[in-house]
């Protein structure tokens, strides 16, 4: 499974926190890669190491188009620092870019099997989109799939039932 990171900041000492799209968060620590990749020392300046941005498609990050760190590396070396309940927007992102990436399908290939703007495709797999139960049950048959949307658990045990 490729792992897909939400977010990246850069903190002191040369560590990055990425948090994942599964709600991992991870820090990693890039001396590492200092002294073995040269051109990995420019890093040293805090200012080019703190614009750390997530790349396209979320497969790993980039300081500059010379600069840059998959998420695969980041996740098998990072630290993990916590596992964090993902919001349904982060996990829904995950589950759809997952299945059509099992499909072998590209977000135009289902957008054109299911007529859904790839544009919005694409923003629902960022985690950015807010679609209703509709276009996802078009998403699961353009997939093959079935939509399936379920409650679990409670949000705390000791929460009182509400009364209407």
């Amino acid at each position: 499974m490729m792992h897909k990171i939400y977010t990246v900041k850069a903190k002191s000492n040369f560590i990055l926190e990425t948090v994942f799209f599964d709600g991992s968060v991870r820090e990693y620590d890039v001396r590492n890669l200092l002294s073995l990749y040269p051109r990995m020392k420019a890093l040293e300046d805090w200012e080019l190491f703190s614009r750390v941005r997530v790349d396209t498609g979320n497969y790993g990050v980039s300081w500059n188009d010379e600069l840059d760190l998959d998420a695969e590396t980041i996740w098998e070396d990072g630290v993990l620092l916590s596992r964090d309940r993902t919001s349904v927007m982060l996990q829904l992102a995950a589950n759809l870019s997952e299945a059509r990436e099992r499909a072998g399908l590209t977000q135009k290939q289902l957008a054109e099997r299911t007529g859904i703007y790839q544009a919005d495709i694409s923003k629902i797999e960022r985690g950015l989109g807010n679609p209703s139960v509709a276009p996802l049950r078009r998403l699961a048959e353009g997939l093959g799939m079935e939509l399936e949307i379920e409650f679990r658990g409670t949000l705390s045990d000791e929460q009182p039932a509400r009364e209407f």
